[in-house]
């Protein structure tokens, strides 16, 4: 049975994903600013996603993905699989994500990609083993009432050998147990990295666009609930980045041959 957090955390999702509607809300993340500012040519319609499409190609680029089959698990409003089936060119991309609403919208706006979109359950992937060559979990897991089992579930569904290219955030207390579920499940860390800086960078510079769409598509009795959704500059969710309350953490992850 899904747990109250597991609840919650689908309503609120579907929540979001009705007020946007047909708005160009394609991305869901904090982004990702590395000091220089750009990591990536980007097409002219992508621009004004760039920080969040930089941090789906820091990710991603743990591994190269060209001609491979690429699970996306959590895949929000379908921005990122966008951005990796168009720029990392997978053979084959699937994206899962337990919003309805957000999948169906995804098979509306990306129908011309290929992508295969389904809802789906994080901790309970429904998939044959050793079927991907790669799986990407970007800034979702937080939500996930039972992590162990996202972590577990990931590694059988992987080939041997396969990456799990992973970025979210967790109090320095919780990123203990974080690391414990990825390894109790068999990953090996091929890498860790600290990015909370380079986050907090994009955050700096979106502030102000999320801001004013938090006020556009919200009533104003959620206009703080959904600025703090955001992390806008000021809001508790920012400032616990910047003094050290919340480490945002990039993995890469591989199941052992």
């Amino acid at each position: 049975m899904p747990t109250f957090q597991q609840t919650f955390w689908k309503i609120w999702y579907q929540y979001i994903s009705g007020r946007i509607g047909n708005d160009p809300v394609n991305f869901l993340n904090y982004g990702y600013m590395p000091p220089e500012g750009n990591t990536i040519d980007l097409q002219v319609e992508d621009e004004v996603n760039r920080p969040a499409i930089q941090l789906y190609h820091h990710v991603a680029s743990g591994t190269e993905l060209k001609n491979k089959d690429v699970l996306e698990v959590s895949c929000g409003h379908g921005g990122g699989a966008s951005f990796i089936k168009r720029y990392h060119q997978p053979k084959t991309y699937t994206g899962i994500d337990q919003n309805p609403k957000a999948i169906e919208r995804n098979k509306k706006n990306y129908k011309h990609l290929n992508i295969d979109f389904r809802v789906g359950d994080a901790q309970n992937l429904d998939f044959p083993e050793n079927h991907f060559d790669a799986v990407i979990n970007v800034e979702a897991s937080h939500c996930y009432p039972r992590q162990d089992s996202f972590f577990k579930s990931a590694y059988q569904v992987l080939r041997s050998g396969g990456h799990l290219l992973y970025a979210d955030f967790r109090t320095p207390e919780h990123s203990i147990q974080l690391e414990k579920d990825m390894i109790d499940a068999g990953f090996q860390i091929k890498s860790k990295t600290n990015i909370t800086p380079n986050v907090v960078r994009a955050l700096q510079k979106t502030s102000e666009r999320y801001r004013k769409l938090a006020h556009t598509l919200a009533p104003k009795i959620l206009h703080g609930v959904m600025e703090t959704f955001a992390a806008v500059e000021g809001t508790s969710i920012y400032n616990s980045f910047v003094n050290g309350e919340r480490i945002y953490w990039n993995y890469q992850l591989v199941k052992a041959t």
